[in-house]
């Protein structure tokens, strides 16, 4: 079941905007306006890591009740890992989340879920939350539900070799957020029915495997102005993770006024 004494979770990724750092003045004033009801809602933004220092900086001079999350992080604390950022390193400049596994760096970057698994335990022993994100493709979801049940409990099982998973949900270290790669990006979201079937089923597999009773799970994938009440406000749904949509100031500020106290 959800933990229903936590807030929940809206966490946006910027993926990799803007190109110019002038840019993000914009795009933070939409929350400086939104009025968010701080109450019921925790807001995290993971913005491109070369722009975590500022955002940081301006977070603290303005006192925003805004989190920091890196979009990604290496496996290893440091080491001869060209173009690699560690999850310390993101901790240290201001980071509170890593997200680990998104389906983009599963298709673009190659990452297994192996290597997603070792991410998961790093950015956990540098004191971050993980985000692991779990989805099936489309060609897993036409072969029927028992598919893709299978097949996100491979992702989660894989993940969370390498650590204690029991110890690091009691601690609320780890989220995860069911992405379905098939609605990433193409305005094509999973209804709130089929992510709350798929999201109790992550539930289930936590419960009997691992002796988690309780988890944060969020929904991401074509999340925008229109549809992000019915996941957020569904009790089934701890929160959303929310990709392009929160790049566009227009979609952005529509988003979170729906978020408003």
């Amino acid at each position: 079941m959800s933990d229903y004494s936590m807030k929940k979770l809206i966490a946006f990724n910027w993926k990799m905007y803007p190109k110019k750092a002038a840019d993000i003045e914009g795009l933070l004033l939409a929350f400086d306006d939104a009025n968010i009801d701080t109450d019921r809602y925790e807001i995290a933004i993971a913005p491109p890591a070369v722009y975590l220092p500022m955002i940081a900086d301006i977070f603290y001079e303005v006192k925003a009740d805004i989190s920091l999350a890196m979009q990604n992080c290496a496996w290893q604390s440091e080491g001869a890992l060209t173009g690699e950022i560690s999850a310390e390193m993101g901790k240290n400049v201001g980071a509170d989340y890593a997200i680990i596994g998104h389906s983009e760096r599963r298709m673009y970057f190659g990452e297994t879920d192996e290597m997603i698994g070792k991410k998961v335990s790093a950015a956990i022993k540098a004191g971050l939350v993980a985000i692991l994100c779990v989805g099936e493709p489309l060609s897993v979801r036409k072969k029927g539900k028992a598919a893709v049940k299978q097949y996100i409990r491979k992702q989660i099982e894989e993940a969370m070799k390498g650590l204690s998973a029991s110890k690091a949900f009691s601690s609320k270290r780890i989220i995860i957020a069911y992405e379905p790669v098939w609605a990433i990006g193409t305005g094509n979201a999973a209804t709130p029915e089929d992510a709350i079937e798929v999201i109790a089923f992550i539930r289930s597999i936590l419960n009997t495997s691992y002796s988690i009773p309780t988890a944060r799970i969020l929904y991401g994938g074509s999340v925008n102005a229109k549809n992000v009440p019915l996941f957020v406000k569904h009790d089934g749904i701890d929160g959303a993770l929310i990709g392009g949509a929160s790049i566009d100031k227009k979609e952005l500020k529509s988003i979170l006024k729906t978020l408003h106290s």
